[in-house]
């Protein structure tokens, strides 16, 4: 498999050659779907909390007698039939919604999302990403990307010089390539890659 390695004007500087099992694999959607599921859920706090029944204030005194009043039979105010009562079955900020997936599933979306956005068109290799810390050379060169709605930056280290000046720019991201998940590059947009950061990407799938 080739693609173009152009410079941040995005002018062709030449074409460069990718493995194939890395970049042109088989697609699994089933993969990508189980990963951004687990990612999801891993991202999920849990802040939602409720008292129940044993929680909440009050309760202490039976609120009438069992027998006698033509009331049905109460213990506590604090039932969940009762107004300001603790609540029953609510969410609980205990619950652990995280999973944990296995390195040989992680390599194998990594390396399915590589091939899905390659074939999909919505990738540029760059030479590198040798830039002033300027959002407004930042900005030319995504202009010089037709000013795509949404950007990944993927780069070989981590470059203060990118992270500044891509900083203040909206639906922008920088990641380095040893930390981008797939959940990045399926969400990514239109994503530019750096030429040193494809090894390590290959790397990481093997």
């Amino acid at each position: 498999m080739k693609t173009d390695l152009v410079d941040l004007k995005n002018k062709k500087v030449k074409e460069i050659e990718l493995d194939d099992s890395i970049f042109a694999a088989e697609q699994n959607t089933r993969v990508l779907t189980q990963y951004v599921f687990v990612y999801l859920a891993n991202q999920r706090q849990g802040n939602a909390n409720t008292k129940t029944k044993a929680e909440v204030s009050g309760g202490g005194k039976k609120p009438w007698a069992q027998k006698g009043t033509g009331n049905a039979r109460a213990g506590s105010n604090r039932s969940p039939i009762w107004k300001g009562g603790g609540r029953a079955h609510g969410p609980s900020s205990e619950v652990n919604w995280s999973k944990d997936l296995n390195k040989k599933f992680k390599k194998v979306a990594l390396k399915t999302a590589l091939s899905k956005i390659f074939k999909d068109g919505s990738v540029s290799v760059v030479e590198n990403f040798d830039v002033k810390p300027s959002a407004k050379d930042a900005t030319k060169i995504l202009e010089a990307f037709n000013s795509p709605k949404k950007v990944t930056l993927v780069t070989s280290k981590v470059e203060e010089n990118v992270m500044k000046a891509f900083a203040n720019l909206q639906n922008v991201k920088v990641v380095f390539s040893g930390e981008v998940n797939v959940y990045d590059l399926l969400n990514a947009g239109h994503l530019i890659i750096e030429e040193s950061a494809l090894n390590n990407l290959k790397e990481r799938s093997l």
